[in-house]
Parts: structure tokens; C-alpha cells; sequence
């Protein structure tokens, strides 16, 4: 047991060696990169501008070679930063295998702020990177905190204000049909939402069923979970904003959409098989019937029911331009830059080949990019070039090459003015046809 547990040591002490080297690595390529900026972006970009694409792209470069999410890439190069120029004492801990990259992360977030007072870091990062080497990263962020606060390093209040300007929800999907939606708010204010939900959970029924009836019931048998679950779910969706409040204009009006891709024998009720929520996945063919027939601000896919092709686009209006960008909307499903997994309905429709350069308005010259991959395209060497079927090769500034595929195959030509309930019967699957092309006589390019 002796040897298996030192054995279980020495193979962490490997890990934190190994992860002090990506550090080293990390740094090195970004310090790189800012110094060779010209070699990233063009020079015809303000000096600020140049470094922040030159930054960006090479974001970018690491993410997609390490296939790690951009965001994820991001924290990891500010910590590499951190380490490296700020924290010695921590970084030669972990190259020494004496902390692990979770300690270091903690001391990272503990000092990031003390930019205006370089002697008060280093006595923390001395401090915190001792305290690390004998206590679990958890009880470090404690320690820490204790000891900002010994060292009078700044008021509660001041951090509060701070933290609360990080506020937000976000959407976590989970299995089965089901998400997560997380709420991150000031401590008083989820206190008192909480205290709201169990007292309406505890008025609504005794909570001491095991939800094997469903929702509701006359013998009401949901847990007390699933009535403070249904009760957010109440609030939340049917819940009247008083007049006075600055969302309320904005919840009256504002209508989401989202597509919905449902096989035709599913469609008719012939089938189990499930169909697919854009932005989520998979969901339960009754649930895909429903949405399908009955919301009217989803847009209805017809599939193949072998292929999984798609068969027809309910379409509102007939305009061209509208037409194909939803017809690029549907095929995309996202920004088409590896690893990007925003939603098309938050991108913007590039030109693959740009306006200026004698590119296409056309299916197989258009693909969707977000904000920030659509100026990296734009302001820095990354290139692209639209193949068959959707595809797009992206090469990096270092040469490397990577394939992105449309979300789905949909067959040119697919765009027919037949109703939903004849698509099956009147279009093939194999369909070859171009979508309605853009008369861009008077149009001046978007990009």
C-alpha cells in the first residue's frame, strides 16, 4: 500500500512537471507572436489593432491544435502570462512538482488584480506558493482570501462590486432531453430566490411524492425538486414584468426562433425516431411533433427518413437574399470556424472569397462566422477556402490545415416553394438543382 501511494505521488509530481512545461511552452508562443506581429496581420491596422489580431490569432492557433474551446485556450494563456512574468515563486514550485496546475490557477485568480502593487503580489505569490505545497486547492482559495484580508489588500465591499459586475446565466445541456440553467448572482439576491421557491413549493404541495405522476395531478406527487423546478419554469416563462421595468418593452416584443430538424415518418406519427433541437441535440419524437405543429415561431425541417437529408425549408418569405441566408442558416447551424460552437442565429454571412475580389453572393461562397472569427478572417493570415458540399479548409498562420463541416448535409436545390406536407412526395433526395440565386445588382457587399 506504502509503494502504491508513493507511486501515486511521484505520478502527480509528473503531471504538475509536465503542466509547468506547457506554461513554458504557452508563453513562448505568444511572446513569439507579439513579437512578430507583422507576420500575423497586416501593417495597414492601427499598432493596437496589430497586437490584438496578432493575439488573437495565435488564440486561435493553439485552440484549434490542441482542440481545447478558445475561451478555454484564453485563461490557460493568461495563466501561462501570469507564471511566467509575475508569479516565479509559484511556476518554480510546479516545475519542481510540488503544486499542481489547479494550485496554481487558485494563486493565479488570487493576484490577477494586483497589477498597481507588484511588491504585495510577490509577497503573495512567496506565501501562497508555501501554503500550496501542504493543503488541497480548495483550502488554498480560503487561505488566500484570509490572508488578502490580513494584508488590508482591499474591502469586502470593493470585491463585491467587482463580482457582481460578473453576474449572468448561462445554459449547460445535459442527457435526455434536459439542461441546466445557471443563474450566477449576488449571494443575497439567490438567497432570497431560493426562500421564494421553497415557499412556493411548500404551498403548492407537501413535496414528499417521487414524481412518478408527472407534473401535476389531483394527488399531486412531485418532490419537493420538482416543485421548486416547475415553479422557476412558471415564473420564468408566464411571469408579467411590472410596466416600470426596463425588460419589460423588450420581453413584450422580442420573439426566439429555432429549428427543428423532424424526420417526415416521425412528422406523421409512423415513427419513434427523435428529431433535433439546433443548439441542443436530440430530443423525443413526441416533443419534435409538438414544437413542429404547434410553435409557430420554430422553423419546421422535413428529413429523409433513410438519409437524413433534408427535404424542404418552411419558408415565410419568398425575398431571395432572406431565402438563402435561411437556407445557409439551417446548413451551417454555427460559426464554421473550428471549435467555435456559437449559433449561426448569433454570426454573421461571410464571403469565403471576398466581395472585393470578385467573390460570389452565392451558396457555395457563403458560410457563417461570429463576430470575432469573421475579423480574424479578415485582419490576420488565417485563410479559407470553400470546398464541396459545405466544406471549409481553414490553414492557420503557421500552416496548418483544419476541415469544417456544415451541421448538415442539405442537397442544393432544396429549395422549392412546395408546402411541408408535400415535400416528401415531390423532391428528391438526391436533388442537385442551386438554391435561388441573389440578384446583387444593387447590393453593396455586407463585409
Amino acid at each position: 500500500m506504502a509503494e502504491l501511494i508513493e507511486a501515486a505521488v511521484q505520478a502527480q509530481r509528473i503531471e504538475a512537471m509536465n503542466a509547468a512545461m506547457q506554461v513554458d511552452v504557452i508563453f513562448l508562443t505568444v511572446g513569439h507572436a507579439l513579437r512578430s506581429e507583422e507576420a500575423f496581420v497586416p501593417n495597414t491596422l492601427s499598432a493596437q489593432r496589430r497586437r490584438e489580431m496578432a493575439h488573437r490569432s495565435v488564440t486561435a492557433e493553439l485552440a484549434t491544435a490542441l482542440h481545447v474551446p478558445e475561451r478555454t485556450m484564453e485563461r490557460q494563456i493568461s495563466e501561462a502570462w501570469a507564471l511566467s512574468t509575475t508569479l516565479p515563486a509559484t511556476l518554480r514550485a510546479m516545475r519542481n512538482g510540488q503544486i499542481s496546475s489547479r494550485h496554481a490557477a487558485v494563486i493565479v485568480q488570487e493576484t490577477t488584480d494586483l497589477d498597481d502593487d507588484p511588491g504585495l503580489r510577490a509577497r503573495l505569490d512567496e506565501q501562497l506558493a508555501i501554503i500550496a505545497t501542504g493543503t488541497t486547492a480548495a483550502t488554498l482559495r480560503v487561505r488566500a482570501r484570509a490572508l488578502r484580508e490580513k494584508l488590508g489588500i482591499e474591502s469586502l465591499e470593493a470585491r463585491h462590486r467587482a463580482a457582481r459586475a460578473e453576474r449572468r446565466v448561462e445554459l449547460e445541456t445535459a442527457r435526455d432531453g434536459m439542461a441546466w440553467l445557471h443563474a450566477f448572482l449576488p449571494a443575497e439576491d439567490a438567497l432570497l430566490i431560493k426562500d421564494r421557491l421553497d415557499r412556493i413549493a411548500r404551498a403548492a404541495g407537501d413535496g414528499h411524492g417521487d414524481g412518478a405522476c408527472g407534473d401535476s395531478g389531483g394527488d399531486d406527487a412531485r418532490s419537493r425538486d420538482q416543485l421548486r423546478a416547475d415553479a422557476t419554469r412558471d415564473l420564468l416563462l408566464h411571469g408579467r414584468l411590472a410596466d416600470e421595468s426596463v425588460f419589460a418593452d423588450a420581453a413584450a416584443t422580442v420573439q426566439p426562433t429555432v429549428h427543428v430538424t423532424v424526420p417526415v415518418l416521425t412528422l406523421a406519427g409512423h415513427s419513434a425516431d427523435p428529431g433535433e433541437l439546433d443548439g441542443y441535440g436530440p430530443i423525443d419524437a413526441a416533443i419534435a411533433r409538438r414544437l413542429a405543429a404547434m410553435a409557430p415561431s420554430f422553423t419546421r425541417l422535413l428529413t429523409h427518413p433513410v438519409s437524413g437529408t433534408v427535404l424542404d425549408v418552411d419558408r415565410a418569405s419568398y425575398r431571395p437574399p432572406a431565402d438563402l441566408k435561411r437556407w445557409l442558416e439551417v446548413r451551417d447551424g454555427g460559426c464554421r470556424f473550428p471549435g467555435c460552437n456559437r449559433r449561426a442565429a448569433g454570426c454573421e454571412v461571410d464571403h469565403s472569397v471576398d466581395w472585393q475580389h470578385e467573390g460570389r453572393t452565392a451558396f457555395d461562397n457563403l458560410a457563417h462566422l461570429c463576430a470575432l472569427h469573421h475579423h480574424l478572417k479578415h485582419e490576420s493570415s488565417w485563410s479559407v477556402q470553400h470546398m464541396s458540399g459545405g466544406v471549409l479548409e481553414w490553414t492557420s498562420p503557421a500552416g496548418r490545415t483544419h476541415v469544417t463541416h456544415p451541421r448538415r448535409s442539405i442537397p442544393v436545390g432544396v429549395g422549392s416553394n412546395a408546402p411541408a406536407s408535400s415535400a416528401a412526395g415531390s423532391i428528391s433526395a438526391d436533388s442537385t438543382g442551386p438554391p435561388p440565386r441573389l440578384d446583387t445588382t444593387n447590393e453593396s457587399p455586407p463585409f
